[in-house]
């Protein structure tokens, strides 16, 4: 049985808008990638990107903030194709090369889109969040890895793809 927020949370509706905003770019090779990617040692890079993209998503959306700006930016923040050495100049400049990536992926990012990607890391990366939404991924993607690190993501992904199917 699935309980009341849960259900809220995975409604169609969630499911129709957020596979609306980021359907097409799950399926690119780019972002297919990211599957052979190690992230915080527990789980992939792409599902890591998923998950935060789609908790950006809910909440921007049950508050009434720019839900697609949150699912798009969400999705493409960690956008880059090396191994995370563990190094400061990763965690500095990777938001760089993700955005780059992401302008390329996309044909163009809108400046909320942008401001998202590149301050994702703050404090510990050089650009500060300019937008609530850009403050709240960076919250949700600690949050992620939070979860990432102490192995509990995994239960949040199998959640995700059960509900929202077409993003595998």
């Amino acid at each position: 049985m699935i309980s009341w927020k849960r259900k809220k949370l995975f409604s169609q509706e969630n499911e129709s808008r957020f596979n609306e905003y980021i359907k097409g770019l799950c399926a690119t090779e780019q972002m297919q990638r990211l599957r052979e990617f190690d992230h915080h040692k527990q789980i992939n890079r792409y599902d890591h990107v998923l998950l935060v993209s789609f908790l950006s998503f809910a909440l921007a959306r049950r508050w009434g903030w720019d839900d697609k700006a949150a699912a798009r930016a969400g999705l493409l923040h960690d956008l880059f194709w090396t191994e995370c050495d563990g190094t400061v100049h990763l965690c500095i400049h990777h938001p760089e090369t993700a955005c780059a990536n992401a302008e390329a992926l996309t044909g163009g990012l809108t400046k909320k889109e942008r401001n998202i990607i590149l301050s994702h890391m703050w404090p510990a990366g050089r650009h500060l969040p300019r937008c609530r939404e850009a403050w709240m991924v960076d919250l949700v993607d600690t949050f992620v890895t939070v979860l990432d690190l102490t192995n509990r993501s995994q239960k949040y992904n199998r959640m995700l793809a059960e509900a929202v199917p077409a993003i595998n």
